[in-house]
C-alpha cells in the first residue's frame, strides 16, 4: 500500500511547471508586428503613389482637353467670321444686282411713257424721273411723274410689286407729294405701279385701289388703266 509520501510524489509528477513568455518570445512578436506595419506602410505608400500618378494623368488629360476645346472654339470663331464675311459680300452683290435691276426697270418704263406721254386717258406735257424733294421736315423720291395743266400722274416702279408697295403709294407717297408740291394741290392725281413681275393678288389689289398697272409684255409696255380713279 502506498505511503502518504509516495502519493504526494505521484501527484507532483503529474503536474508540469508552466513557464512564462521569455524575452526572445516577446522580441519575436514585436518583430513580427513591426514587419506587418512595414508591409502595411509599403501598401499605403504604393496606394499614395498610384493616386498621385492618376491625379497627374487626369490633370494632364483635363489640360489637353481644355487646350483642344479652346482650339476648336477659335477655329469655329474664325469659321463664323469667314461665313459672315461671305454673307456680307453676297448681300452687297445681291443688293447691287437689285439696284441695277430697279434702275433698268425705271429706264424701261420711263422711256416707254416718254414716247407716248399718255396715261389714264390723259396726255401729258412733261415727265420727270427720280424726282427728289426735301422741305427739311420730310423728303421723298418719286420714280416717274407726268404733268399737264390739270393733272399729275405718280408712277412707282418695282422689280416685283407687292401689296405693301400699293399701300405705301396711297398712304405715304401721295400725301407726301401733296405736302412737298403744294402748287399741285388743285390738280387731279392719278397713281400707277410699274413692275417686271406681278402676282395675281397684287393685280387684284391694284384694281381695287384704282391704281394703274404698267407691265412689260414682250418688247412693249402694257398699260392697264380701265379701273383707275382720280385721287
Amino acid at each position: 500500500m502506498a505511503t502518504t509520501e509516495e502519493k504526494m510524489n505521484e501527484g507532483a509528477g503529474m503536474r508540469q511547471p508552466q513557464m512564462g513568455l521569455t524575452f526572445e518570445d516577446v522580441w519575436a512578436m514585436f518583430q513580427e508586428t513591426d514587419k506587418k506595419f512595414q508591409e502595411t506602410d509599403k501598401k499605403f505608400q504604393e496606394t499614395d503613389r498610384l493616386i498621385k500618378e492618376n491625379a497627374k494623368s487626369i490633370k494632364e488629360s483635363i489640360k489637353e482637353s481644355i487646350k483642344e476645346t479652346e482650339r476648336l472654339i477659335k477655329e469655329n470663331a474664325e469659321s463664323i467670321k469667314e461665313t459672315g464675311r461671305v454673307v456680307k459680300e453676297n448681300a452687297i452683290q445681291l443688293g447691287g444686282m437689285s439696284n441695277n435691276d430697279g434702275a433698268a426697270a425705271e429706264e424701261l418704263f420711263a422711256s416707254s411713257l416718254a414716247e407716248k406721254m399718255m396715261f389714264a386717258g390723259q396726255h401729258y406735257d412733261e415727265i420727270s424721273t427720280n424726282l427728289n424733294k426735301d422741305n427739311k421736315k420730310i423728303a421723298a423720291e418719286f420714280d416717274i411723274v407726268l404733268y399737264n395743266g390739270t393733272s399729275v400722274a405718280l408712277i412707282e416702279i418695282k422689280c416685283k410689286a407687292s401689296e405693301k408697295h400699293l399701300e405705301q403709294l396711297v398712304t405715304k407717297k401721295l400725301p407726301t407729294f401733296r405736302i412737298l408740291f403744294p402748287m399741285y394741290k388743285d390738280y387731279t392725281i392719278y397713281l400707277g405701279i410699274g413692275s417686271l413681275s406681278f402676282e395675281l393678288e397684287v393685280l387684284e389689289k391694284a384694281r381695287e385701289l384704282g391704281i394703274g398697272i404698267l407691265r412689260q409684255k414682250g418688247d412693249t409696255l402694257e398699260v392697264d388703266t380701265e379701273h383707275i380713279r382720280a385721287y
